[in-house]
Protein backbone atom coordinates (compact mmCIF):
# COMPACT_ATOMS: atom_id res chain seq x y z
CA UNK A 1 0.00 0.00 0.00
CA UNK A 2 1.80 3.38 -1.00
CA UNK A 3 0.48 6.46 0.73
CA UNK A 4 0.54 9.83 -1.28
CA UNK A 5 1.45 13.31 0.49
CA UNK A 6 -0.39 15.94 -1.14
CA UNK A 7 -0.13 19.86 -0.34
CA UNK A 8 -2.86 21.31 -1.74
CA UNK A 9 -3.06 19.78 -5.21
CA UNK A 10 0.56 18.94 -5.47
CA UNK A 11 1.17 15.42 -5.25
CA UNK A 12 4.56 16.09 -3.33
CA UNK A 13 6.03 12.39 -3.41
CA UNK A 14 6.96 12.61 -6.87
CA UNK A 15 8.75 16.31 -5.51
CA UNK A 16 11.26 14.43 -3.52
CA UNK A 17 12.21 11.89 -6.26
CA UNK A 18 13.04 15.01 -8.61
CA UNK A 19 15.02 16.51 -6.01
CA UNK A 20 16.82 13.31 -5.65
CA UNK A 21 17.55 13.26 -9.06
CA UNK A 22 18.55 16.94 -9.41
CA UNK A 23 20.84 16.28 -6.30
CA UNK A 24 22.50 12.87 -8.09
CA UNK A 25 26.44 13.71 -8.04
CA UNK A 26 27.04 11.85 -10.75
CA UNK A 27 25.04 14.71 -13.04
CA UNK A 28 28.11 17.15 -11.04
CA UNK A 29 30.40 16.95 -13.55
CA UNK A 30 28.07 17.95 -16.34
CA UNK A 31 27.22 21.34 -14.21
CA UNK A 32 30.51 21.59 -13.29
CA UNK A 33 31.47 21.70 -16.99
CA UNK A 34 28.38 23.74 -18.25
CA UNK A 35 29.36 26.68 -16.07
CA UNK A 36 33.51 26.72 -16.84
CA UNK A 37 32.07 27.05 -21.00
CA UNK A 38 29.92 29.88 -19.55
CA UNK A 39 32.50 31.47 -17.88
CA UNK A 40 34.78 31.00 -20.34
CA UNK A 41 32.39 32.14 -23.12
CA UNK A 42 32.19 35.41 -20.85
CA UNK A 43 35.51 35.89 -20.12
CA UNK A 44 35.53 36.19 -24.51
CA UNK A 45 33.74 39.03 -24.19
CA UNK A 46 35.76 42.29 -23.52
CA UNK A 47 34.64 43.67 -20.21
CA UNK A 48 31.85 41.45 -19.44
CA UNK A 49 31.54 40.84 -15.71
CA UNK A 50 28.92 38.31 -13.69
CA UNK A 51 27.63 41.34 -12.55
CA UNK A 52 26.55 42.41 -16.10
CA UNK A 53 25.75 39.11 -17.52
CA UNK A 54 23.75 38.61 -14.59
CA UNK A 55 21.33 41.80 -15.77
CA UNK A 56 21.23 40.74 -19.39
CA UNK A 57 19.79 37.58 -18.33
CA UNK A 58 17.61 38.68 -15.11
CA UNK A 59 19.90 36.59 -12.08
CA UNK A 60 22.04 38.23 -9.40
CA UNK A 61 25.83 38.03 -9.92
CA UNK A 62 25.99 35.46 -6.89
CA UNK A 63 23.79 33.08 -9.24
CA UNK A 64 26.48 33.53 -12.28
CA UNK A 65 28.86 32.57 -9.49
CA UNK A 66 26.96 29.72 -8.90
CA UNK A 67 26.15 28.41 -12.92
CA UNK A 68 29.97 28.98 -13.41
CA UNK A 69 31.11 27.14 -10.64
CA UNK A 70 28.74 24.04 -11.12
CA UNK A 71 27.03 24.56 -8.04
CA UNK A 72 23.66 25.96 -9.68
CA UNK A 73 21.21 24.15 -12.05
CA UNK A 74 19.68 25.92 -14.94
CA UNK A 75 16.15 25.94 -16.48
CA UNK A 76 16.21 25.15 -20.13
CA UNK A 77 15.23 29.05 -21.09
CA UNK A 78 18.15 29.97 -19.09
CA UNK A 79 20.28 27.86 -21.34
CA UNK A 80 19.14 30.46 -24.24
CA UNK A 81 18.85 33.33 -22.52
CA UNK A 82 22.53 32.90 -21.47
CA UNK A 83 23.73 32.19 -24.84
CA UNK A 84 21.94 35.36 -26.36
CA UNK A 85 24.07 37.54 -23.72
CA UNK A 86 27.18 35.65 -24.72
CA UNK A 87 26.48 35.62 -28.66
CA UNK A 88 26.73 32.38 -29.17
CA UNK A 89 24.66 29.24 -30.10
CA UNK A 90 23.23 27.31 -26.78
CA UNK A 91 24.65 24.32 -27.80
CA UNK A 92 28.07 26.05 -27.47
CA UNK A 93 27.55 26.06 -23.85
CA UNK A 94 26.46 22.06 -23.53
CA UNK A 95 29.37 19.82 -23.02
CA UNK A 96 29.73 17.28 -25.19
CA UNK A 97 29.19 13.53 -24.03
CA UNK A 98 32.74 12.01 -22.31
CA UNK A 99 34.55 15.53 -23.38
CA UNK A 100 35.69 18.09 -21.20
CA UNK A 101 35.32 22.29 -21.56
CA UNK A 102 38.61 22.33 -23.96
CA UNK A 103 36.90 19.55 -26.35
CA UNK A 104 34.12 21.25 -25.89
CA UNK A 105 34.95 24.96 -26.89
CA UNK A 106 37.42 23.14 -30.15
CA UNK A 107 34.43 20.97 -31.68
CA UNK A 108 32.81 24.31 -31.93
CA UNK A 109 35.95 26.40 -33.47
CA UNK A 110 37.69 23.39 -35.66
CA UNK A 111 36.13 22.68 -39.36
CA UNK A 112 33.91 19.75 -39.60
CA UNK A 113 35.52 17.00 -41.17
CA UNK A 114 38.94 17.96 -39.04
CA UNK A 115 40.52 14.53 -38.75
CA UNK A 116 40.53 13.41 -34.98
CA UNK A 117 44.26 12.98 -34.87
CA UNK A 118 44.97 16.83 -35.17
CA UNK A 119 41.83 17.51 -33.50
CA UNK A 120 43.67 15.69 -30.76
CA UNK A 121 46.43 17.53 -30.87
CA UNK A 122 44.94 21.05 -30.78
CA UNK A 123 43.57 19.76 -27.74
CA UNK A 124 46.92 18.66 -25.91
CA UNK A 125 48.33 22.22 -27.12
CA UNK A 126 45.61 24.22 -25.93
CA UNK A 127 46.22 22.29 -22.23
CA UNK A 128 49.69 23.67 -22.29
Amino acid sequence: MSIIQTVGKIDISTVSSYTLAMNDPARDPLYKTFGELVRLHRERQEGLTQEMLGHLVGLSRTSITNIEKGRQHVALHQVFDLADALKVQPEALLPRRGQGVTSSWLAEKLPPGTEKEIAAWAEKLSRE
